[in-house]
């Protein structure tokens, strides 16, 4: 969806447009809204990010990127724990108005951050990832009901995402909305469903949000183009209190009272890493 100048240039989404993007991840399990980020701040992301990529790659490539160990075999999609410290821990990411605005409907108000990272498909890619949710089933075999929204990912494109450099492919409509259980190992295989379902690939400018709940079906695709292709990947959570993310105290008594909120059950005190392998 598209928002006007005027929410971008006041930082306030209007009631109308708040309500469409709920609805849309009600319904769809995702929304994306286009190209809200300034480009100068996407710029320096994508400076700050791709200095931040070489290092792990001098440093770490040749035994998780260039063997394509472990999940990431042969799909050259690498996640990435990223410090917190600027550019990256800027309120325009962290606390974006216009996704607060509507997690704080869907979550309600005492929502945390769960996950500090990124997901970056390199070239080279010769295959896409399995067809999965981010998530598992919460109760294992137990519920058979669908539970509500508790988790959402927050990702914001560094570089236009299109067909040749390795969009995320989803499974809207419904994949967000199954039973507990069939999230579970004992539910359906999305890798036996998702060839005989609709998908699409997500196609968006630089400096978009992209909201979606976790448990939405999807996939990386490969990148056929000679660059990177980043996304910054948060998970702001209702339930959970998953705290990987170290935040030197100085940091964290500069942020606003609402970062301060989101990032609470973290690892306050303890230095920013490097940019490490997830």
């Amino acid at each position: 969806m598209k928002v006007s100048q005027h929410e971008i240039d006041t930082l306030t989404l209007n009631e109308e447009n708040i309500q469409l993007a709920v609805n849309l991840i009600r319904v769809n399990g995702y929304v994306i809204l286009e190209g809200v980020l300034p480009t100068e701040k996407v710029a320096e992301l994508k400076k700050a990010f791709t200095e931040a990529m070489d290092w792990f790659i001098d440093k770490h490539g040749k035994e998780i990127y260039l063997n394509k160990t472990g999940f990431n075999e042969g799909t050259n999609h690498l996640g990435i724990f990223l410090p917190f410290a600027a550019p990256f821990n800027d309120s325009l990411v962290i606390e974006h108005p216009f996704a607060l605005a509507i997690m704080d409907r869907i979550l309600g108000k005492d929502y945390s951050v769960t996950l500090f990272s990124s997901n970056t498909s390199l070239p080279g890619g010769q295959k896409a990832q399995p067809v999965h949710p981010d998530y598992g089933a919460r109760f294992g075999d137990l519920c058979t009901t669908h539970l509500p929204i508790t988790d959402l990912v927050f990702n914001i494109p560094l570089v236009d995402v299109h067909e040749g450099n390795g969009p995320m492919e989803i499974w809207p409509g419904g994949t967000h909305l199954l039973p507990d259980n069939y999230y579970g190992p004992n539910g359906p295989n999305p890798e036996d469903l998702a060839p005989h379902m609709h998908s699409m690939k997500v196609h968006m400018p630089a400096g978009s949000i992209l909201l979606r709940d976790v448990r939405m079906w999807h996939r990386g695709t490969p990148n056929r183009s000679n660059e990177i292709r980043p996304n910054l990947a948060l998970i702001y959570s209702a339930m959970d209190r998953d705290n990987r993310v170290q935040i030197p105290i100085e940091t964290y008594e500069q942020l606003s009272d609402r970062a301060k909120h989101l990032f609470r059950w973290q690892k306050i005190g303890y230095p920013a890493i490097e940019p490490t392998h997830e």
